[in-house]
């Protein structure tokens, strides 16, 4: 069963989305068949390189998607995760598309929580872009572990939500 999408996304803008879906998916790879990923919290399933049954309530272990169905519905799942965000940085449409994508990019592995109750958005709401992309390196553990894998989505000098954050272009 696939998400249907009917309402009008308000937080990222189209070339934001398309980027938004490529940058989670790099990160998180592309799962066809739904599984619960050992660093996870208990009860969390996992499909499509970061869709989890928070986004899709009936997804169960075992459901499987083909790969064009997961790229469609991961531009779908940052869309959603940035309606979020926008309630507490509503210049969120307004910033690149980069920095759109890493910020969307960044809800989709945390929830949108961690940036809206965290000095992210209040640096983003300030204009103070370098320090609200700076402290996304400070959300690189996992059930209180260190993850080099969270630090490289994070730093990563191509692929790194930080370094797309600060992008101007």
């Amino acid at each position: 069963m696939m998400a249907k999408v009917t309402k009008k996304h308000v937080g990222l803008s189209a070339a934001g989305a398309v980027l938004a879906g490529v940058l989670v998916s790099h990160w998180e790879g592309m799962n066809l068949t739904a599984v619960h990923l050992p660093f996870d919290p208990p009860g969390v399933v996992t499909v499509c390189g970061g869709i989890t049954n928070y986004d899709w309530p009936w997804l169960k272990v075992g459901d499987k998607y083909t790969k064009e169905q997961c790229q469609h519905e991961l531009s779908h799942v940052a869309e959603r995760y940035a309606d979020e965000v926008v309630k507490c940085v509503p210049s969120l449409p307004t910033m690149p598309p980069h920095r759109q994508a890493a910020i969307a990019s960044f809800a989709v592995n945390l929830g949108a929580a961690r940036v809206c109750n965290t000095s992210i958005a209040r640096d983003l709401n300030a204009g103070r872009v370098r320090e609200a992309c700076d402290a996304m390196v400070k959300y690189v553990n996992a059930n209180g572990k260190f993850l080099q894998g969270l630090y490289n989505r994070r730093t990563d000098a191509v692929w790194g939500e930080r370094p797309w954050c600060l992008r101007e272009d």
